[in-house]
Formats: C-alpha cells, structure tokens, sequence
C-alpha cells in the first residue's frame, strides 16, 4: 500500500537538539465549500518548516493552491490563486487547538485542510458590477442587461399577485 503524501515522519525531530528542517507535499486534492472549491491540478503545494518542541513538533510555512469560484450572482466561475500560512502544533497529548502526534509520524491532511477550508471566502462575486441572473428568464445581466426589467428584478415581485387590486370594499 502506497504510503500517504500527507503522513511525515518526524523520529529525526523528537530529539532534544534537533535542528528545525523544511518539508513540501504537493498533492492534488478535492477540497471545498459550496460555490468554492480547489482544483486538483495544479495540486495543492505546502512548503513547510517542521520544528521540535517540547512534548511534539510545530508547523510553520505556507499553502498554496488553486480554487475554482463560482460567483454568488451570476454563477460564472473562475480561477484564483491562493496562498495561506500555516501554523500548527502535533502533540502526543493533543487538545482542542493541536493534532495528534502519533509515534514518529504526522499525518497534515486534516491540518492542512483546516487552514485552507478556513481561509476561503464564504461567497465569492467576479466583481462589483456583476450584474447576477434575473431568475424568470435565466438571463446573465452581464451578457444581456435587456433581461427582465422593473417588477421581476424585485425578490418581492411574486408578492404582487397575492395583493387584492380589485375596489372591493371590506364589510363592517
């Protein structure tokens, strides 16, 4: 079984004078959030320094990677290249805020992940002046700013139906 690209070892680091050491996973991954997600090619790249401290290991460095963004609008995608720092601690004794050092090896998926999901924008817009989709026709205001004008473009024009116009006059 192929040993994972995310799993490092780290013997060389759990000595006393051990000298901090860079490390790089470069990995294509699948990664995402609803109208954000990573691109596996280019793969994901993290150069990192792996230092000892005491009781586990720290890691420092920065992620690179590629997203497709989908706008929030329009639903257009686009490419974005995105950089993250990294910092992180492996413990033997891991609480709410470090990871798992078991024997000599990390394994920086889960923390790698973490810090990458976490840095995305929850919503994503190609630009100020996207103009978004009128929903009745389907029509990208980009493209075709004709669409639908007026009373469609209003989230509360389906209201308009259930007014009552007619002269009626309620009884007393």
């Amino acid at each position: 079984m192929a040993r994972s690209p995310f799993l490092l070892s780290v013997s060389d680091l759990l000595g006393k004078d051990a000298s901090p050491r860079p490390e790089v996973v470069e990995v294509g991954v699948d990664w995402g959030i609803e109208l954000i997600r990573l691109v596996p090619d280019p793969p994901l790249r993290a150069d990192l320094m792996l230092h000892h401290v005491s009781g586990g290991v720290a890691v420092t460095g920065r992620a690179s990677f590629t997203s497709e963004d989908s706008c929030l609008r329009c639903l257009r995608t686009t490419l974005t290249d995105r950089s993250v720092p990294i910092a992180a601690l492996f413990d033997r004794n891991p609480d709410d805020e470090s990871y798992p050092l078991d024997g000599n090896d990390i394994d920086v998926e889960q923390m790698l992940r973490d810090e990458v999901i976490l840095s995305l924008p929850i919503t994503h817009v190609c630009g100020d002046d996207c103009q978004g989709v009128v929903n009745s026709a389907q029509t990208d205001l980009n493209t075709d700013p004709s669409g639908d004008e007026g009373d469609l473009r209003s989230p509360f024009a389906v209201l308009k139906d259930l007014l009552d116009t007619g002269d009626e006059q309620p009884d007393d």
